[in-house]
């Protein structure tokens, strides 16, 4: 019996679309938990946003939730980048440097890119290891107690998978959306789902 094929509205495998590898050095524990645990749930969400958000509403709400997703990524980078910066002030005051930081086992990893957005994750986790480099040097140096140092790590790690769990709830709350739009046809839906959408919070989204 001659094989059957797909039916033509389920997703085809053999779609050819475009990714590339990024290969990434990370050296803390706590950097390479973060990709582990948060990068394929990010990008796979963000791959989804960028095709289910055009079919919920317009073009126009399409790009006001990606902004947010943007808006979101910039400031977990920023914020990152100024507390790099404090520490540095912190490091300098009390007469450490930072080069003498070694890690027992780094990790070369491997980002498959499949959106501008996901290269944008694997920088903010390059930027969190480079982050707990300098608690380290800190904390090993005696500068701040055990309780800050752990506080630190804890807090940053948490954001970062948060982050990654809010892009993951909306892509969730898109693609059901879509569902709705699909089978009711009703602009009204789709308004009403990208309203909700854009109401997802990264400090509450779980990871």
């Amino acid at each position: 019996m001659a094989a059957q094929e797909p039916p033509r509205n389920t997703p085809d495998n053999r779609k050819s679309l475009p990714y590339f590898i990024q290969k990434v050095r990370l050296q803390s524990f706590q950097a390479q938990q973060v990709f582990e645990r948060g990068f394929e749930t990010c990008a796979n969400a963000i791959f989804s946003l960028s095709v289910v958000l055009r079919i919920v509403g317009t073009e126009e709400q399409a790009r006001e939730v990606e902004g947010i997703i943007d808006e979101w990524m910039n400031k977990a980078f920023e914020d990152i980048r100024a507390e790099i910066a404090r520490l540095e002030k912190v490091a300098e005051n009390n007469g450490i440097e930072f080069a003498g930081i070694e890690y027992s086992n780094p990790k070369d990893i491997e980002a498959k890119i499949t959106s501008p957005r996901a290269v944008r994750y694997v920088g903010i986790v390059r930027e969190f290891d480079a982050l707990v480099s300098k608690l380290d040097a800190l904390w090993l140096s005696g500068v701040i107690p055990d309780s800050t140092y752990s506080a630190s790590i804890y807090e940053w790690k948490r954001r970062l998978l948060r982050l990654a769990g809010s892009v993951r709830s909306i892509a969730n709350r898109a693609m059901i959306a879509a569902r709705k739009k699909d089978a009711a046809g009703d602009v009204q839906v789709a308004e009403g789902a990208a309203s909700e959408i854009k109401a997802v919070d990264p400090e509450q989204a779980a990871a």
